[in-house]
């Protein structure tokens, strides 16, 4: 028997599902001010969209230097 028999099984939050119950943490990559950052970045969540991840949760990014609260 498995320690997490419903991780794998879709998750019903009311107003969409998710295909399993995987989930991939808030976090600040650094590839925001690198060169080609932006482009890095959706190579990035797109690897682990294609790995499976029911759902992403994104780090924080300034729009602008205005925006930036840090």
């Amino acid at each position: 028997m498995s320690l997490y028999p419903n991780l794998l099984s879709p998750l019903d939050l009311g107003f969409t599902t998710l295909p399993n119950r995987v989930l991939m943490g808030s976090m600040h990559i650094g590839l925001e001010e690198a060169e080609r950052g932006f482009e890095r970045m959706a190579a990035f969540y797109a690897e682990r969209a294609r790995g499976g991840v029911g759902l992403m949760v994104t780090g924080g990014i300034a729009p602008s230097e205005r925006a930036c609260s840090f």
